[in-house]
């Protein structure tokens, strides 16, 4: 519809002109809605409530009068009420950039004053006290300007190479790594008890295994020389049955020098003898 206009979502919608805005403000604001702007007679801009970034980085002296560099970022955006957007908009409609460059000014100033009543100590050890003393300090400036704090991080606290932030953490540092040293011998030590424990096994199984090896051996001996042995006498009954020399060939033989059948049984029971001792 011809001067019917719809902000976005995160826009306020200024008009001015011909009778301004309630409370004596000088332009109407509209949120959320849409409105009938009479050409010529009106005019309208817009003006960005969407979160915005503004970053500081500043040299401050603490109490102790050492110097460090800090770094933080402010999230910021203009207030959702109407008399935010006033003042914001009388401020900062021409030119909405400026919105991060004075933010910045004011935590900067403000972040300077609060690290000068605060000890190196403080600083590192407590940066949310920190960060909480400069959003209450900067609270109302911010306010009279129509913007409010989401939140305020600080990134890095830098003493320029003094050594001083080093030397505070220098003892909890050797701590660290005599403990660590303290962790690795005692993991060295069980690993050494581990291994020898592990070699001392492995022995006791070889000597376990040639045990076993060798009584498993002396079975199988056993049991080979009793079925040589058992063998032979079936032989030399054998032979004493079918083959009973006359007293002149046993003479003979023995005047030739050849084994008889005594000489054999002689010999069986001497096998026998070792078998069954």
């Amino acid at each position: 519809m011809f001067g019917y206009r719809v902000p976005a979502p995160d826009e306020a919608m200024l008009i001015s002109g011909r009778g301004g805005g309630a409370q004596g403000a000088p332009f109407k604001v509209v949120i959320g809605r849409g409105s009938f702007v009479t050409p010529v007679f009106r005019k309208v801009r817009y003006l960005s409530l969407s979160l915005r970034e503004a970053e500081v980085a500043e040299q401050c002296v603490t109490k102790q009068g050492i110097s460090l560099n800090v770094r933080a970022v402010i999230a910021f955006k203009v207030g959702n009420d109407e008399e935010s957007i006033v003042n914001a908009g009388q401020r900062f409609l021409s030119d909405q950039d400026q919105m991060s460059l004075l933010t910045g000014r004011i935590f900067a100033g403000h972040l300077r004053s609060i690290i000068g009543s605060m000890t190196v100590e403080e600083i590192v050890t407590e940066r949310q006290k920190l960060a909480t003393e400069v959003l209450d300090g900067s609270k109302a400036e911010m306010v009279s300007i129509g913007l409010t704090v989401d939140s305020l991080q600080i990134q890095s606290i830098d003493d320029m190479g003094a050594g001083y932030i080093a030397a505070m953490a220098a003892p909890n540092n050797a701590a660290i790594q005599r403990q660590a040293k303290i962790a690795q011998a005692a993991a060295d030590q069980a690993s050494a008890e581990a291994q020898q424990a592990s070699i001392r096994n492995q022995a006791e199984f070889a000597r376990q295994t040639s045990v076993v090896q060798a009584q498993y051996k002396a079975q199988i001996d056993k049991a080979q020389a009793a079925m040589d042995m058992k063998k032979m006498g079936i032989t030399l009954a054998r032979l004493r049955h079918c083959h009973r020399p006359s007293i002149h060939q046993a003479h003979k033989h023995r005047t030739m020098g050849r084994i008889t059948v005594d000489d054999l049984l002689a010999i069986a029971r001497a096998a026998k003898s070792r078998v069954n001792p």
